[in-house]
């Protein structure tokens, strides 16, 4: 099992101060600091992102905004039994032809969901009238 350095010294500077703390003190301490654990989705789930399907969004690129709509939020495959908080999903989102976008990582911009950064890779479709771009969401893994 793997673990971070800050985990590491967290947990080992609990550990040293529970040699002169009662114990019923290390433990509400120890139950504070995994209680008030920010989440690593920043509130950016799969139902969050369906319930803004077909909206748009503003991406920043250099000094311009570009304008395009999430189409499609979907499921990707996985192997096994999944745990709470893990999910994977793609979003796929429509653009106009005339202003292409290479496949970087982009400050998106949504008047619900706020400013959030994801990498936009560029798909091909059928739809020769838009250009299509893929984000992927993956949580399954620590």
């Amino acid at each position: 099992m793997a673990t971070s350095r800050r985990n590491f010294l967290k947990r080992g500077t609990l550990v040293a101060l529970a040699a002169g703390v009662p114990a019923g003190l290390v433990e509400t301490a120890i139950a504070k600091e995994t209680e008030n654990k920010a989440p690593t989705s920043y509130g950016l789930t799969k139902s969050v992102f369906q319930a803004q399907q077909n909206t748009n969004f503003m991406i920043n690129e250099g000094a311009s905004k570009v304008e395009v709509k999430l189409v499609k939020v979907g499921d990707l495959p996985h192997r096994g039994v999944v745990g709470p908080g893990k999910e994977a999903f793609s979003l796929r989102f429509r653009g106009d032809l005339a202003v292409p976008l290479k496949q970087n990582t982009y400050l998106f911009q949504h008047e619900k969901l706020g400013l959030f950064s994801f990498l936009l890779v560029p798909i091909k479709t059928r739809d020769s009238r838009s250009q299509y771009y893929e984000a992927i969401i993956n949580r399954l893994y620590p």
